[in-house]
């Protein structure tokens, strides 16, 4: 029997031309199976991981090189933070699981060839401070510098790619403020200038003093500090957890977070990677930071007070411009909300993704693919019919259903709109309300009828004159 993906033996015998016409039919043929997700033109995104290697950071981790195929990593540091003072590089707890991963690949790559290889991940780790004397200490005065994860991040804000580089604190972020006082002190203005330009960071709150120290003495710097996944994600995501007594999920959200869900979907069945999770549920405070990079058609990474997997911010200090936070959101009243609403949808794609470790194509599912038609930012009259138009697809050939919903909290208009036949993909419609100078944000949702089903999604922003 010929291995997957080779050729047998005596197909080698045959003339070059012949040989390379067989091999691009054959690369045709397997491509066409695969989904073609839609990404704007300025490519995924990049991304670093600064861990303190936490419990809950390694069940994230395990999500995280799931989801490698729809972002080029960066770079992963292994940090510390005021909850892991002293940061865990030396349980060697990532190596394990990269080595999981490197086992589950070749699965993987049947359902999406842009998997990086286990190689180039490990090329891309590297530890940062993990000196507990340094968690409070402003970068001039730290003990320890010049780490080989601190020159990661400069090298990287430095590099000729033109794309922004998100990192993303699911630890301190002592690390990332020396690199950037680094940056400021030893490099020229022009280059300093460059790389605060291109940082984007998502923090899971403040977990040292690196956070603050980067909004006050780095204005150039844009900062996401998340706050409201709080009893979503975290160890308080179920209300029999033994940790926190409070839980901010309705009853209906939990099932996709408790044990049996953990038990039926990752840890058992779904190859070593999933069976590494050391968690019994679902709390994995990390993981916000990067579900907006996920390929869903939000691309919510480019814009934080959009909403999207990761959550939802708002500006909130004029004396620092650059900093967005959800500290003082709600969605429909209830501050969580930005965060479990989207959970159903978030989970069942992950179930669908440890899938992908150990079944082939055909069995597994993949999701659709929706695209709105014209212009993602438009301007409208007041009392305009505006029409929605779409198209989807699905990889998988499912049966596929849609809905389009007003995002209200994320959009400035006061009045709710009704969406004529909001189930339809190219023929809804609804009336601009008579808020000139306002906002208004559209959400198409595309979903499939696999096992799990899935979603596709789009977003249209409506500028009403």
């Amino acid at each position: 029997m010929t291995a997957p993906g080779l050729l047998p033996k005596s197909a080698t015998r045959r003339r070059p031309a012949l040989r390379f016409s067989i091999i691009l039919a054959a690369c045709a043929a397997a491509l066409s199976l695969l989904p073609t997700p839609v990404r704007a033109a300025d490519g995924k995104p990049r991304a670093i991981v600064l861990t303190d290697g936490e419990v809950d950071d390694r069940s994230s981790m395990i999500r995280f090189l799931l989801y490698t195929c729809d972002f080029d990593v960066a770079g992963i540091v292994q940090v510390n933070s005021k909850y892991q003072k002293n940061g865990h590089s030396k349980d060697h707890w990532l190596e394990k699981e990269l080595d999981a991963y490197w086992q589950v690949l070749p699965n993987l790559r049947k359902h999406n060839p842009d998997y990086p290889s286990a190689e180039y991940l490990r090329s891309v780790c590297r530890v940062g401070n993990e000196n507990i004397k340094d968690l409070w200490v402003a970068p001039p005065d730290m003990a320890t510098k010049n780490t080989p994860g601190e020159q990661l991040i400069i090298d990287k804000l430095l590099d000729n790619d033109p794309r922004p580089v998100h990192v993303l604190g699911w630890g301190g972020m002592n690390t990332t403020a020396s690199a950037l006082w680094t940056l400021k002190t030893k490099y020229s203005k022009e280059k300093f200038d460059y790389a605060v330009s291109r940082i984007r960071l998502y923090c899971i709150w403040y977990q040292d003093g690196g956070g603050a120290w980067i909004q006050k003495n780095i204005p150039g710097a844009y900062i996401n500090e998340a706050n409201n996944w709080e009893c979503v994600w975290d160890y308080g995501s179920i209300s029999n957890n033994p940790i926190k007594k409070r839980c901010a999920n309705p009853p209906e959200i939990q099932t996709y977070l408790n044990y049996q869900w953990v038990s039926d979907h990752v840890t058992h069945g779904h190859g070593p990677l999933g069976a590494l999770c050391p968690q019994k549920y679902v709390s994995e405070g990390d993981t916000p930071s990067f579900l907006d990079l996920i390929n869903n058609g939000l691309e919510a990474y480019k814009d934080y007070t959009l909403g999207g997997w990761g959550g939802r911010s708002a500006y909130d200090n004029p004396a620092f411009p650059n900093h967005v936070t959800d500290k003082n959101l709600a969605d429909d009243g209830n501050r969580n909300k930005m965060y479990w609403r989207w959970i159903p949808a978030i989970q069942n794609d992950f179930a669908a993704r440890l899938d992908w470790c150990v079944k082939d194509f055909k069995d597994a599912n993949h999701a659709p693919v929706a695209k709105v038609k014209g212009s993602l930012k438009r301007d409208v009259k007041a009392g305009e019919t505006v029409k929605l138009e779409a198209e989807a697809s699905d990889p998988d050939g499912n049966q596929l259903t849609c809905k389009w919903w007003q995002y209200a909290d994320a959009g400035s208009a006061t009045e709710t709109v009704a969406i004529a036949n909001a189930d339809s993909l190219d023929n809804a419609s609804f009336v601009a309300p008579n808020e000139p100078g306002k906002q208004l944000q559209i959400i198409l949702e595309v979903t499939d009828n696999g096992a799990p089903p899935l979603v596709g999604y789009g977003r249209v922003i409506f500028n009403i004159k």
